[in-house]
């Protein structure tokens, strides 16, 4: 009978399965630790590769505008010196200061931001850089506004006065400040990064907990601001109809766009790539290979795998901030660390939809990657608020000194008993055990006894009050 009823099951249910990994219950939590390491561990190697092709994908330029390339690399590194310093520090600091700090944040991201239409640097059409007073060098502060707004979409939808099934309490307190940073950032003109802004209110809405239905509403308020702003600008219409099928204008390998020559760039590149350094386009062909094309130079210099192996690590940084915010036990970490995710995550699709031909030139930059001081340091900085929220939920409270809570272990395990000792000084224990005196001795305790005892003698017995050795 079993072997009739076996064969009447379908065959893939006849294949055994195999689980790797020690069986646990099915409501287990993930490790906190491990969600720590899931987004420091990529970060690092993003922004490490980001460093080396940034550098290959600038010395060409800097060569032909007769500056030495190491030059502006040791600019590069000091930047990447000051993003480490600042994600350190925003490690340290934990989530109850971000909490309260974050309104603060929040107005000083507007202030600079609103700065950039009084005294802002235009640069490709986009008035979004202020001059650093005494230093010659810019800085983009709607980089600053992403990871403030976050902060900010986090405190007002973790309040406990915040109803989220009220449509009114949801604009106030969610849309509100989505929209005036997105009003502040297109002060400037710049599209592509308004539409980060869009991402991380939906991303922080869904975190949060609104409903469903609501978010088709503010899809099609959106779609009809975004279709607006094209309309009213010339160069974001061109860009559009470009990407438009039939609209733009046919392929002229004469007078080839951006977007060809990063198409022909990851084309080149095949399955290996064709080595670090050797890249033909960014030989001036194509434009903003250091930036925006990245993607295009990682592709022809290091193949489908080096360009899957970064995507790989991008999807590992995402997952870890998402799965921080899905298990946190504050509601503050989890609103901030699901806008922080939407952020990379757009950016990331972004930046690739860009470089494949499969959305129009933003100018969007790869997170880590792409060449930008204000980019790499605030994105550096949100990792660092990111692995804030981790330390908090793994336990890691403590600095300098392991905490007695945590002790080097996972802090949900309790630590094994230690075995106690067999003699201890005075000077290593605060308590030390009570030793029966030997007798024509008074207050000294037995010396442990290097060579071995006869059998019969062996080991002593304190309990007993005359401390005699055992009889066999």
């Amino acid at each position: 009978m079993a072997s009739e009823a076996t064969q009447r099951r379908p065959l893939l249910q006849r294949v055994p399965k195999i689980r790797f990994g020690s069986p646990s219950p099915q409501n287990a939590q993930p490790s906190p630790v491990a969600t720590y390491y899931l987004i420091l561990v990529p970060a690092v190697f993003l922004a490490l590769f980001g460093l080396l092709m940034g550098f290959s994908a600038s010395a060409v330029t800097n060569i032909a505008q007769g500056v030495n390339p190491y030059v502006p690399f040791v600019k590069t590194l000091g930047i990447a010196l000051l993003a480490l310093a600042a994600a350190v520090g925003a490690t340290l600091i934990p989530p109850r200061v971000w909490r309260a700090l974050a309104p603060l944040l929040f107005v000083i991201g507007l202030a600079l931001q609103g700065a950039v239409f009084f005294v802002g640097i235009s640069e490709g059409g986009n008035t979004n850089w202020l001059p650093i007073p005494g230093t010659g060098q810019v800085i983009q502060p709607s980089e600053f506004l992403k990871l403030a707004t976050c902060l900010m979409l986090g405190r007002m939808l973790s309040m406990k006065t915040t109803d989220l099934n009220n449509w009114k309490q949801v604009v106030l307190f969610g849309l509100a400040p989505v929209l005036v940073a997105m009003a502040a950032v297109m002060v400037g003109g710049d599209m592509g990064t308004m539409l980060i802004f869009v991402g991380i209110g939906f991303g922080a809405l869904w975190v949060a907990g609104v409903p469903g239905k609501w978010f088709g509403m503010m899809a099609v308020a959106g779609g009809a601001l975004a279709v607006l702003l094209v309309v009213v600008s010339p160069s974001r219409t061109r860009r559009v109809l470009e990407f438009l099928p039939g609209f733009g204008t046919p392929p002229d390998p004469s007078a080839p766009t951006q977007t060809d020559h990063g198409l022909w760039a990851l084309g080149a590149g095949g399955l290996t790539g064709l080595g670090p350094g050797a890249s033909r386009e960014k030989w001036n062909y194509l434009r903003e290979a250091h930036t925006d094309f990245i993607l295009a130079i990682v592709g022809e210099e290091f193949g489908l795998i080096g360009t899957l192996t970064l995507l790989a690590l991008l999807g590992l940084l995402i997952y870890g901030a998402l799965r921080l915010a899905s298990n946190a036990q504050s509601r503050f970490i989890s609103i901030s660390a699901g806008g922080i995710a939407t952020w990379l995550t757009l950016q990331g699709l972004l930046n690739i939809g860009t470089v494949t031909g499969l959305a129009p030139v933003i100018g969007v930059p790869f997170p880590l990657v792409s060449y930008g001081g204000s980019s790499f340091l605030f994105t550096a900085m949100a990792i660092g608020v990111l692995l804030s929220f981790a330390r908090n939920e793994a336990g890691m409270r403590k600095t300098g000194r392991f905490s007695t809570e945590t002790a080097g272990r996972d802090p949900r395990r309790t630590p094994a008993p230690r075995r106690p000792q067999r003699y201890a000084s005075d000077t290593t224990t605060k308590n030390p055990p009570t030793v029966p005196p030997v007798i024509g001795s008074v207050g000294k305790r037995p010396r442990p006894i290097s060579r071995p005892l006869p059998t019969e003698s062996r080991g002593w017995n304190l309990d007993n009050e005359t401390n005699k050795p055992e009889a066999s």
